[in-house]
């Protein structure tokens, strides 16, 4: 699949969405849904933002333009949208903005991801953000190869002593010589990895404050998210540079227990809901407290975004629909499969598993960020049984 294949059957898919919902256009100015609509392309400056610098005007007959000042439409026309066959509505940035200059040439119920022009559909497209095509999944697969080896270069790294800003900066300069951002790095070294769920890596103060940075004297939690043309591949690892609590190694592998089930659960036909009643099944199964979940998101799907969508008791949303292939059919002629990437990343007190994985449309499974080359967990000793899941143990254990 070409890039301009890839573009119409992402295109298709949001023609499908307009008129399931009687929508005449959208204007997409989300990073995450500017990525989604053309196959990964660029429209930020600041990356940190969820907002772009321009956006993307989609009709429901899937004509594509660029809306934006005359800032961005030289580099996002040349390298970005053109090459698609896009056209333009530009504007002199101190003049207008994109919302304003699509109502004033365009007419109809028109939405969009921000409010900004009409309803705010940003939550209604979850699906349309999960679903996969084929040459999506094989990024998938290049991406968590690029996230595994500069998470494993990393973990390799790390030395008793070292401040976890430090090994947060390593995080990000093994990514980036990957040619991938890493919009989260949280790092949580020994009792800190019990305390926080989201860990950001501790910074002294510039002036006055009470925060002290922290160094790794038994273990590290080390949490990325890399991303390069729009997905994101998720992975968590450890690793032990002296003696930790001996509780630790036991709930470490019972956690990977259910993770490896969460993944098994995770069917063509199921919903995030029933990978969720499993989740929690496998929570009390494993001997952690039967509310361990309320401590922490247990992940869900990915794509264009960390998270496009997240598991939670009774929640619907469907793996694998086989409805948005005959409707892109239908507007479009392509004919093509949807899968999903997950990344699951249950946790307990001082203990966290997290890997992203691609489900095919055919059910076929592919973890995307194994790291075989540190220490594996005994998997079928854990749960008693064989399974194809495989997870990395703690490094240096």
């Amino acid at each position: 699949m070409t890039e301009v294949e890839l573009f119409r059957a992402r295109i298709a898919l949001l023609q499908a969405f307009l008129r399931e919902n009687k929508y005449d256009g959208i204007l997409l100015s989300r990073v995450d849904n500017f990525a989604m609509a053309t196959g990964g392309k660029r429209n930020y400056v600041n990356f940190a933002s969820d907002g772009g610098a321009n956006s993307l005007f989609v009709t429901k007959d899937g004509k594509a333009y660029f809306v934006g000042n005359t800032i961005e439409e030289p580099r996002v026309m040349a390298e970005e949208l053109g090459p698609l066959g896009c056209e333009s509505q530009s504007f002199l940035w101190f003049a207008d903005d994109a919302a304003s200059t699509i109502e004033k040439n365009f007419s109809g119920t028109l939405v969009s991801d921000d409010g900004a022009l009409g309803q705010n559909v940003n939550g209604a497209m979850d699906y349309i953000r999960a679903l996969l095509t084929p040459a999506e999944l094989d990024k998938y697969r290049k991406l968590g190869a690029l996230a595994a080896d500069a998470m494993t270069a990393t973990v390799q790294s790390v030395r008793a002593g070292m401040a976890e800003a430090d090994i947060a900066s390593i995080l990000i300069a093994e990514g980036a010589k990957r040619r991938c951002m890493v919009p989260v790095a949280l790092i949580a070294a020994d009792e800190r990895i019990a305390r926080f769920r989201h860990p950001l890596p501790t910074v002294g103060p510039l002036t006055h404050g009470s925060l002290a940075e922290r160094a790794v004297k038994g273990y590290v939690m080390i949490v990325g998210c890399f991303q390069r043309e729009g997905l994101v591949a998720s992975i968590t690892r450890f690793r032990q540079v002296a003696d930790i609590p001996a509780n630790i190694h036991d709930a470490y592998k019972r956690v990977c227990g259910v993770d490896a089930i969460m993944q098994e659960a995770s069917e063509p036909g199921k919903t995030l809901g029933d990978v969720f009643a499993a989740c929690q099944k496998a929570y009390k199964d494993l001997g952690f407290p039967e509310n361990e979940w309320h401590n922490h998101h247990q992940g869900g799907t990915t794509g264009y975004g960390a998270r496009t969508a997240k598991g939670a008791p009774g929640e619907r949303f469907p793996i694998v629909d086989t409805v948005w292939p005959k409707r892109v059919k239908e507007i479009a002629g392509i004919d093509v499969p949807f899968g999903h990437a997950f990344a699951w990343n249950p946790s307990g007190v001082g203990v966290k598993s997290e890997d992203t994985f691609i489900l095919s449309a055919d059910g076929k499974k592919e973890i995307v960020t194994s790291t075989p080359s540190l220490p594996q967990v005994d998997l079928g000793k854990v749960l008693g049984r064989s399974t194809s899941v495989v997870k990395t143990g703690i490094t240096g254990a």
